[in-house]
């Protein structure tokens, strides 16, 4: 038996359900992998790109019948999941108690809307405007959004190496691509785009010197670059002028710019992605997709995330899909 604690590391959310991985959950009870999936086949399951995996709750029993591990772990392992969609189920599932309890005051106010039905007034003021607050209040409640407020601030506020008002004056511009997650995590995307130019940056410390962009001698629009971690940081330069490349990335959007790079441009995989599945990886041309994006591109209602084509401000903004299409009344 393991002589201190198993921190779970990874949790996988499938289902609404939180999973473990077997290969630490094996560890907790001091078995081998193969052992442990032979005393439980009926736990396991396989999770696409996890591997085998056990629910949190079918550990925990596990856990609470093995006073060994019990007394050496010190605690269940106990997940909180808050989400956009439980939330708004749990909204939607109130509004037929609303409607019985208080039929008189919600008809009174479906007729100062202007609504021909109570049910009309619901779905059109009532459930659009709870599910709202609701986003709102799950939005501004993860922390994990601060990374995503470092990265406006790296971009807009001047807080960094990179200055975007230098970058206009040399006839460049910013584009952003927000991604917002089911259960409220935000991520950013952006890109340097002009003509020729579609360049993805990031606050992590580029090889390309966005601070030092200047015109040389013969006129052309020059972006320095360095690879820090080549074991000889090389040290060159990245003509813009010279991209090669007739398009002008500044008049679409960041999803239109990537289709058309995928279609006319060379585009490679990546080997044992874990996010992004694909790249284009040229002087002024660079980008990678995730496989979230790439689906919804395919298929737009398979993919629950969002992808708005600007800056989101979490704080007061909200995003949701159109609700006059739910069925809240039976």
């Amino acid at each position: 038996m393991a002589n201190k604690p198993i921190k779970f590391e990874t949790k996988i959310i499938n289902n609404s359900k939180v999973y473990l991985k077997v290969s630490d959950v094996a560890k907790v009870f001091n078995q081998k992998v193969a052992d442990f999936k032979d005393a439980h086949p009926d736990m396991i399951t396989k999770i696409s790109s996890c591997g085998d995996c056990i629910s949190e709750i079918d550990f925990n029993q596990l856990l609470a019948d093995d006073s060994t591990a019990m007394n050496i772990q010190g605690q269940l392992e106990l997940t909180k999941v808050e989400s956009l969609r439980t939330k708004t189920d749990a909204v939607m599932s109130f509004q037929p108690l609303k409607l019985l309890l208080g039929r008189n005051m919600l008809q009174q106010l479906a007729d100062i809307k202007g609504c021909r039905t109570i049910e009309e007034y619901i779905t059109k003021y009532e459930l659009s405007g709870e599910m709202d607050k609701a986003l709102q209040k799950l939005l501004q409640s993860h922390e994990w959004n601060t990374g995503y407020s470092k990265m406006v601030d790296y971009l807009f506020h001047k807080n960094g190496d990179f200055n975007i008002e230098k970058i206009r004056s040399f006839g460049l511009d910013v584009q952003a691509l927000t991604s917002i997650q089911c259960g409220g995590k935000m991520d950013l995307d952006a890109f340097v785009v002009g003509r020729g130019v579609f360049h993805r940056i990031t606050d992590l410390g580029d090889y390309e010197l966005w601070d030092e962009l200047h015109i040389d001698n013969n006129g052309d629009l020059i972006l320095p670059y360095c690879e820090y971690d080549s074991s000889n940081p090389e040290v060159g330069n990245i003509n813009i002028s010279k991209s090669g490349i007739g398009r002008d990335f500044r008049e679409h959007n960041v999803v239109e710019n990537i289709i058309w790079c995928i279609e006319n441009l060379k585009v490679t995989e990546i080997e044992d992605y874990e996010y992004d599945v694909i790249r284009c990886d040229l002087d002024t041309i660079r980008l990678s997709v995730p496989i979230e994006l790439l689906i919804k591109m395919i298929r737009s209602d398979a993919v629950s995330t969002v992808y708005i084509d600007k800056i989101v401000d979490f704080e007061h903004d909200g995003y949701l899909t159109d609700v006059r299409d739910m069925k809240v009344f039976a």
